[in-house]
């Protein structure tokens, strides 16, 4: 996986995520409180879409904050994702970016195969960006060309 130093532009989209984030929303039962997780994307004309997790009373119905954006961001179908990030966010404490979990990779490459993910180091405050398609190798589609197994 090919690291790629980041931009002043990519720490804007981290900042719009971490902004995000900290905001109060509401939860389950009409609670508010600052969601756990933000994500960013940088669209190709420079705009950006922010967006939260959402959390469901049952833990399998929660939708993580990077498909979130990428719906919001496919409403624009004349637009492509360029960049993506996530955040985490622990009360008390400044937003980090996080790695995205299985699922969100697999929206991610779905639906931005050729943007750029920023990601950090753990334990460490380095962030830095790949290729989309290097966080998911091999990935199931790859498997399937014109409905059948290759």
């Amino acid at each position: 996986m090919k690291k790629e130093d980041v931009s002043d532009a990519d720490r804007a989209l981290v900042a719009a995520a971490a902004a995000a984030v900290k905001k109060t929303v509401r939860q389950p039962f009409g609670d508010t409180s600052p969601a756990l997780v933000g994500a960013a994307v940088r669209l190709d004309d420079g705009s950006i879409v922010t967006s939260v997790n959402l959390i469901a009373d049952v833990g399998g119905l929660s939708i993580c904050a990077e498909p979130i954006a990428i719906a919001e961001a496919a409403r624009q179908p004349d637009r492509k994702i360029t960049e993506i990030v996530a955040v985490y966010h622990v009360p008390g404490e400044e937003p980090r970016v996080v790695s995205p979990c299985g699922r969100c990779r697999e929206s991610i490459t779905d639906y931005a195969p050729d943007c750029s993910v920023i990601l950090r180091a753990p334990g460490t405050a380095d962030i830095f960006k790949v290729r989309a398609a290097d966080i998911l190798p091999l990935k199931y589609a790859e498997y399937w060309r014109g409905g059948r197994l290759i």
